[in-house]
């Protein structure tokens, strides 16, 4: 990330939120700032139509000489018989 001219926000949140959101930032060594930071930058990334964090992060793990319609349909067809 660039260095930018940080300014200063104020948020009213529920105390044990508040707590949650400083114990996790602890244990993967962030701040809450950047962890509210790199929330508001995955915002602007994504509109209406945008895949989920979880569908991006596994978009592409799968070989491309893999047909998945056609693995999709031998799963279907393994589970429910056919």
């Amino acid at each position: 990330m660039t260095t930018q001219e940080k300014t200063k926000l104020t948020l009213r949140l529920n105390k044990r939120l508040i707590e949650q959101a400083k114990a996790y930032a602890a244990k993967h060594n962030l701040s809450v700032s950047e962890l509210v930071e790199t929330y508001f930058l995955n915002l602007e990334e994504t509109d209406s139509e945008a895949h989920t964090f979880l569908v991006r992060q596994l978009t592409g793990i799968l070989p491309e000489s893999i047909d998945v319609e056609s693995a999709y349909d031998d799963y279907l067809a393994d589970k429910y018989g056919g």
